[in-house]
């Protein structure tokens, strides 16, 4: 070995005399240097050759490298070296999903001596169906020349390669391949090189991939909407593999052949999505009266998932009628039971057009629940109407609250053909409108007893009058 850098250094000496620029020339030996001292003058020669590859390295980088590269030998092992061995260890299931946690560790065994051992990095390589290897997207593992357990004459270790995350981006499923590749700066060795029989440790490990489609979990519409109205789809999506999904909503048209459109949002994991008609304009004025159906499907990569047709939505007509100021007013503010009763409401149409409309009135108290009070018919138009219904109450409502209804053959601007009110003043029982204190109660009381009076007085003529004829038609019949 020190022959061989001793002629290292002759011949970059010699080299280095041709380098570009001014060299340094060894001066000739002085008396001292020829005589016996030969261990002095390898000294000086050896000062001389540093110094001129020094500066050739300055004064010539390049030579200097190329003189490197032909001076290179690689390092030869010894005979006795032994390629280490590795192989992968799993002791999990052969079928998982594209989401489970994948353990593989790398099994290592080297039968070397300490001195003579060397580094080894480790890489884990996939293969995915129809595909060559690569390398995972997992830690290089180092196994330094002193880190291996000793049993029963082996030397071993083992190396677990975390967070393979893989498997999650595959967009096949089937056997996904797996092998070791490592090196010790000298070979590059794989485990498919090796064989073994055992149930754990595998040169190449073989998994059966599946994937977890997609789940639709729940749906829902808008119900009996107007196509005004905020009509909005609504599904919630998971997936267990957390991948990025393509949800597709797809409207028919009610005879359930026609697509009248589909939709997309992409959606990663799960969650909910929401399609608004705001939006994409689902539905126009002229789908008023309509019903359509609609169904989902969910993509992610690999599997689609699709649900079943539903109903919806059923889109109702656009209401034509305008209804208003519904209204009770009592002839008299005590609301007594016999007095009349105004109750009105207001009615227009709500665009150019004319159309019939009958409206219905009921009353209801807890002794008469929901007694018709009559009904009309009118010709609507853009002009403001007012429906008036003129009734009373009957003697047996006396003391209870009642509830009043407008009922009408066209559904009004909320989509109901009726409206209901109550009243929360009973209805008022006296027979009389006034008291017998007030004036025109005393007035009532006078006037009672001057016709009492006076028909007394008439009673008393007419009894006396009749007391007279008698004994004049007495005398009468004595004299004869």
């Amino acid at each position: 070995m020190r022959y061989r850098l001793l002629a290292l250094l002759l011949l970059m000496l010699v080299i280095s005399a041709y380098a570009e620029g001014p060299t340094v020339s060894p001066p000739p030996p002085t008396p001292s240097e020829g005589g016996g001292g030969g261990s002095s003058h390898r000294q000086t020669d050896m000062e001389k050759i540093i110094k001129a590859l020094e500066q050739g390295k300055k004064q010539n980088p390049k030579r200097f490298e190329y003189l490197q590269t032909l001076l290179w030998k690689e390092y030869t092992p010894p005979g006795e070296y032994k390629l280490p061995a590795v192989l992968i260890y799993y002791k999990g299931n052969k079928t998982v999903c594209r989401s489970d946690p994948l353990e593989i560790q790398a099994y290592v065994t080297n039968e070397n001596a300490l001195e003579i051992r060397r580094p080894l990095y480790i890489y884990l390589e996939m293969a995915e169906p129809g595909e060559d290897f690569r390398q995972v997207n997992s830690q290089t593992q180092i196994v330094q020349v002193n880190e291996y357990y000793t049993s029963d004459g082996i030397n071993y270790t083992y190396r677990k390669f975390p967070e393979i995350t893989d498997l999650r981006d595959l967009k096949k499923t089937g056997n996904v391949s797996f092998r070791i590749r490592y090196t010790d700066s000298l070979y590059d060795m794989y485990s498919s090189n090796w064989s073994i029989s055992s149930p754990q440790l595998f040169p190449v490990l073989v998994l059966d991939v599946i994937n977890n489609p997609p789940l639709v979990n729940y749906t829902n519409v808008t119900y009996k909407p107007r196509y005004s109205d905020p009509i909005e789809y609504v599904a919630e999506i998971s997936d267990p593999d957390g991948d990025t999904l393509n949800v597709t909503l797809h409207i028919l048209e009610a005879d359930n052949r026609t697509e009248r459109m589909n939709v997309t949002q992409e959606l990663v994991g799960g969650g909910t999505v929401r399609f608004k008609n705001s939006e994409y304009g689902f539905f126009g004025k002229d789908d008023a009266g309509k019903a359509f159906r609609y169904y989902y499907t969910v993509g992610d990569g690999i599997n689609v998932t699709s649900t079943n047709i539903t109903w919806g939505p059923e889109i109702r007509p656009t209401p034509k009628l305008l209804v208003e100021s519904p209204r009770m007013v009592a002839e008299d503010e005590n609301y007594y039971w016999w007095s009349g009763y105004n109750f009105s409401i207001d009615v227009k149409s709500q665009d150019e057009n004319s159309f019939p409309l009958t409206v219905y009135l009921y009353t209801s108290t807890p002794s008469n629940p929901w007694k018709p009070r009559g009904s009309k018919t009118i010709t609507v138009t853009p002009e403001r109407q007012t429906v008036s219904f003129e009734t009373s109450f009957d003697v047996s409502d006396c003391n209870q609250t009642f509830a009043y209804r407008f009922s009408y053959s066209e559904p009004d601007q909320n989509g109901r053909t009726s409206i209901d009110l109550r009243v929360d003043k009973p209805i008022n029982p006296r027979i009389v409108r006034y008291t017998i204190l007030s004036p025109v109660g005393i007035a009532n009381v006078i006037l009672t007893l001057v016709i009492c009076i006076f028909a007394g007085v008439i009673v008393e003529r007419v009894s006396n009058n009749g007391g007279r004829k008698k004994e004049i038609k007495g005398r009468q019949e004595e004299d004869r």
